[in-house]
């Protein structure tokens, strides 16, 4: 017997069933269950979409919500947010203000994905794993940042060492115009435009963003003269055949130009940066258990760097690369209760048009998940390297999962990487080495996954990658030896620790991330010589209600100091917190205003340094002091 009532409350109304007879009270494995949909949903791990807590990965996540919230102008300023992840730029001007250098669990060789497509073949990491992240500047139009931190070679290719960045970006849903202009510290002055719509088969997203900056100060209220000019536009295209078939058109355009004053090295220098990209991809969903991906994208870079006054001896000419690359990839994923199967083949293709030479690689991958008892899960992959001017490379991974209780997960396993040398490692005229063999090696990982409530869980990892051979540059400092600088091969080297992770709701307004990450760094590089943490605690206090919000977040950097000279202080702190904030009020449904202060408390410090390399005292280059912005966005 059953009746019916109608519950008189605030709106939405809702009808409330009463069950008079005996039925099953739902169990906690139902509600744990449903817990597990609460964490956020990752795709990186597996090319499949499932919870961060049942991926068996060391995986991090920033949302939208910590996007909006905290303004975060580009996605430098997302990672740092991020356990395992650390930068070394050069201060806050010009190149400095471009060019960002990356680690991940101490390795500068990193893979970045956009919506799981690789952006950065055959480009490699260089001696410091540069790229340009600061200028991916575009946050309208990014949903979430996924972070995958240990070797990745069977997935996702060359170069994924220390992990994988997979940038996913919205969905268009409805009509949205927004308008954001931001004015600060520096001479900064942000304008950026997004539109998007959604009808029927047809969704398009639209942007365009320019950021520019001045002359800057920092923590000790140092100046460093130098001004950046950065425009980003890009179009994204869906048409929809019908439910299971998807075409996807995404064009992205980035040009920068910066000049300013090296206050380390000495002189004036010039430089830019442009690029463009086209992205063609097919989705097709042929089942209930099969689907196929078919993309193409092609590239082309150019940029230069200059000390126009000939300050720099080492600099007899404009320092130039102008690059194309092209990838082909036919994937497809099979998916059932106890099994998933994704697999495909890539062909990559790199050209370096100043100094004419190419070079190709074509792949083909297998990675499946296997529950070969009831919460035990193995995994295992291969992936079959043919490139053009190295001989074939098979690299491998297997880890085995079990899920303990609907609460607790356990992983274990063991991961190649397998990394071809960059055209600029290969081919670059002054430090290029044409004889650079790949690097490879393997990283070992155990985790562990805890849920406490719906809202709150913790993520435990430990890791230990060792190299086979590495690619560095030749450590001489005397600049007569003819292979000063150049790019070389390494034997042997180790890197290991532990990242931790804590995220929790704490009530309807309040949600906090901690994270800390331990790294033993024993590689054949400079990275040994203090520019490594030993230890880096990351944090995010976000708070929305009504129509406040507000976000608090930060790190704080305890130096590794072994291989520092004694007596010699070559960095102006080796522990210390950089801290940020940001008030966000929404006046009515279309405006919001918005005030961020970085580096609060500002504080003096450099991620890199010339002192330890025989350069004077204070011969760092310092990054920003305190700045502040104001702005407003207004949608319509």
């Amino acid at each position: 017997e059953e009746t019916t009532a109608v519950a008189e409350h605030s709106e939405p109304k809702y009808v409330e069933t009463v069950t008079t007879y005996d039925a099953p009270e739902p169990t906690a494995a139902d509600f744990d269950e449903m817990s597990f949909e609460l964490a956020p949903i990752v795709v990186t791990a597996s090319r499949m979409e499932e919870s961060i807590l049942k991926a068996k990965a060391d995986m991090s996540v920033v949302g939208r919500e910590e996007i909006e919230q905290m303004h975060m102008d580009n996605v430098e300023e997302v990672l740092r947010t991020v356990p395992g992840v650390q930068f070394l730029d050069y201060g806050s001007n010009g190149l400095n203000a471009n060019v960002s250098g990356i680690r991940i669990n101490g390795s500068k060789d990193v893979v970045i994905l956009v919506d799981g497509v690789r952006v950065n073949d055959f480009k490699g990491a260089g001696s410091s794993g540069y790229m340009f992240a600061a200028l991916m500047n575009n946050m309208d139009n990014i949903e979430r940042v996924e972070v995958m931190r240990g070797s990745a070679a069977t997935m996702y290719g060359s170069g994924a060492k220390g992990g994988v960045i997979n940038i996913i970006t919205r969905r268009p849903e409805g009509a949205k115009t927004v308008i954001d202009i931001a004015k600060g510290s520096f001479g900064k002055e942000a304008y950026k435009f997004n539109t998007q719509a959604a009808k029927d088969k047809v969704s398009y997203n639209i942007y365009h963003d320019r950021t520019i900056s001045g002359t800057s100060k920092d923590g000790s209220g140092k100046e460093w003269p130098g001004q950046s000019n950065t425009k980003s536009s890009g179009a994204k295209f869906e048409y929809k055949f019908n439910d299971a078939n998807k075409l996807t058109l995404n064009y992205e355009t980035i040009g920068s130009n910066f000049s300013g004053t090296d206050l380390v090295y000495g002189g004036h220098y010039v430089g830019m940066y442009d690029s463009n990209s086209v992205t063609l991809k097919h989705d097709w969903q042929i089942n209930d258990q099969w689907s196929n991906s078919l993309m193409y994208r092609a590239t082309k870079e150019k940029s230069s760097w200059d000390k126009p006054g000939g300050e720099d001896t080492d600099i007899s000419e404009p320092i130039t690369s102008n690059l194309e690359y092209k990838l082909y990839s036919d994937n497809f994923k099979y998916q059932t209760d106890r099994y998933t199967m994704v697999g495909g083949i890539e062909y990559s293709k790199g050209k370096d048009n100043t100094n004419h030479k190419e070079t190709s690689n074509t792949s083909l991958f297998l990675q499946g998940d296997w529950e070969l008892i009831p919460h035990v899960t193995l995994s295992g992959g291969i992936r079959h390297d043919r490139p053009d001017s190295y001989e074939c490379h098979n690299s491998i991974s297997y880890k085995l999962g079990w899920d303990i209780t609907e609460k607790d997960t356990l992983y274990a396993g063991r991961s190649d990487y397998y990394i071809l040398p960059s055209l600029t490692q290969l081919y670059d005229h002054k430090y290029g080495n044409a004889d650079l063999r790949a690097s490879e090696g393997r990283t070992t990982s155990i985790g562990y996954n805890h849920e406490f409530t719906p809202d709150n869980y913790m993520m435990l990892s430990w890791f230990e990658t060792k190299s086979g051979v590495g690619m560095t540059m030749n450590s001489t400092t005397d600049k007569d030896d003819p292979n000063y600088g150049q790019y070389q091969n390494s034997i042997g080297g180790i890197s290991r620790g532990w990242n931790a992770q804590y995220n929790a709701r704490l009530s309807d307004a309040v949600t906090v991330k901690l994270g800390w990450a331990h790294l033993f760094y024993d590689e054949k590089d400079s990275f040994t010589q203090g520019y490594a943490p030993k230890d880096k605690a990351t944090f995010g206090v976000y708070y929305d209600k009504d129509k406040f919000s507000a976000a608090f977040d930060g790190f704080y950097f305890i130096r590794d100091k072994r291989g520092m000279k004694e007596g010699v202080k070559g960095w102006p702190s080796d522990k210390y917190g950089v801290y940020n904030l940001a008030l966000n009020y929404t006046a009515d449904k279309q405006t919001k205003f918005y005030v961020k202060v970085d580096n609060i408390f500002n504080k003096l410090w450099a991620e890199h340094t010339d002192v330890i390399w025989s350069g004077g005292a204070d011969s760092w280059y310092a990054m920003p002091g305190r700045s502040f912005v104001v702005g407003m966005q207004y949608t319509f």
